[in-house]
């Protein structure tokens, strides 16, 4: 391959430009990384979900009431497993 079917030579402002926008792309990745590992940002983001989850029971929302009935009924029979399991 001949030095001419290469690629054109870059100025170094064309350089640098592309070098400053990895940096922003590589530090915006890394910042998104880092808030989705925080276990502060992960315990709120749970509560955030519990409280939905709530009001969405309150309001009545079909889907949140069911699956707040399944889990009712869940620790129900897991009590009462254990209570006959305690009476042997």
């Amino acid at each position: 391959m001949s030095t001419d079917q290469q690629q054109p030579k870059r100025s170094a402002a064309e350089i640098e430009a592309d070098l400053r926008r990895t940096r922003e792309e590589l530090t915006r990745t890394v910042d998104e990384i880092s808030d989705r590992l925080d276990p502060r940002r992960q315990a709120q983001a749970a509560a955030d979900k519990g409280r939905a989850f709530v009001e969405d029971v309150r309001a009545g929302e079909p889907r949140a009431v069911q699956i707040a009935g399944g889990a009712l009924a869940a620790i129900a029979g897991l009590v009462g497993i254990a209570i006959l399991r305690r009476s042997r």
